[in-house]
């Protein structure tokens, strides 16, 4: 992990970018930069089960994880008043974010003083990746379908940002990862990766967790999500109008990942904000018949 100081003048430089992309809506990019200072603030508080944490301390077989999305040890009541903070802000911010998620917001509230949403459960069922509370609140919130989603999301990432930092500070990298990974799910909680990224002059392949954030290093040649390694399967393209990134495809499963490669770029890379920044990548891909795999941090 990036020092903090390092990190966070990494993402003001990459929100700044965003401002002048015009396939963004710039109401978006300030709720994005309003929520990052919010799980700034938040991680200082987090507290996690030491004897969790402690469990934790094996090496894992290759392709295994350490964990489940819903067995993560994640700080709960951190999660819920960030939660709280965030419609808090939205609402204080109404006339500079977007009116979707003002109305959505609006409405979720209601719901968690009726008691009609149970949010504990909601964030169970959002790492879990199903049930049936977010795909009826999608229903309640038309206008913004995956405000829930992208709610709780956000809410998060303050633990599992403290648990990734804590695994990795207990734990050499090697055993964390079983040493490069053959398999494109993340060793800490299972999942694919949303973005790959380029590092070094070997151009080492990292992947970047959909769920955790958890950056892993893994085989270059092959594809993340099927595992193949055929290169008639395994193929890519650029476009001159986003410098510095590229899409890898896969003929086999039909799907695709996006690969940040900024070491000819006078730039580092900031995964969560620079997968929204190239978005016409996505467009392209799915253009082309591939899909993606999964959902950017965001849920979005």
């Amino acid at each position: 992990m990036k020092p903090a100081e390092t990190s966070k003048k990494i993402t003001v430089k990459t929100l700044d970018a965003l401002k002048k992309k015009e396939h963004l809506p710039q109401d978006l990019v300030y709720l994005l930069g309003q929520i990052i200072a919010l799980q700034d603030d938040a991680r200082h508080g987090v507290c996690l089960d030491p004897a969790c944490l402690s469990g934790a301390s094996r090496q894992i077989e290759p392709g295994d994880s350490l964990f489940t999305p819903e067995t993560l040890p994640l700080d709960r009541e951190k999660c819920v008043a960030l939660f709280d903070q965030i419609l808090t802000m939205i609402t204080d911010q109404a006339e500079r974010v977007p009116a979707p998620m003002v109305g959505a917001t609006a409405e979720i509230r209601r719901g968690l003083e009726t008691g009609e949403l149970d949010l504990s459960q909601a964030i169970h069922e959002c790492l879990r990746g199903e049930g049936t509370i977010l795909p009826a609140w999608a229903t309640r919130t038309p206008e913004a379908p995956g405000a829930l989603r992208f709610l709780i999301l956000a809410a998060l990432e303050p633990s599992l940002h403290a648990l990734v930092e804590a695994l990795t500070n207990q734990q050499p990298e090697q055993e964390i990862n079983g040493g490069i990974r053959q398999t494109g799910r993340c060793p800490i909680c299972g999942q694919l990766p949303y973005i790959l990224e380029l590092r070094g002059t070997e151009g080492f392949r990292f992947a970047v967790c959909s769920l955790c954030r958890h950056e892993y290093r893994i085989r270059r040649l092959a594809c993340t999500v099927c595992d193949t390694s055929d290169p008639e399967q395994v193929k890519g393209f650029t476009v001159e109008e986003e410098p510095g990134f590229r899409v890898e495809t896969c003929d086999t499963c039909h799907t695709y990942m996006k690969t940040i490669d900024f070491r000819a770029l006078d730039r580092e890379a900031c995964p969560a904000l620079n997968d929204l920044e190239s978005l016409s990548l996505d467009f392209l891909a799915a253009n082309q018949g591939f899909t993606r795999p999964t959902l950017s941090v965001w849920g979005i």
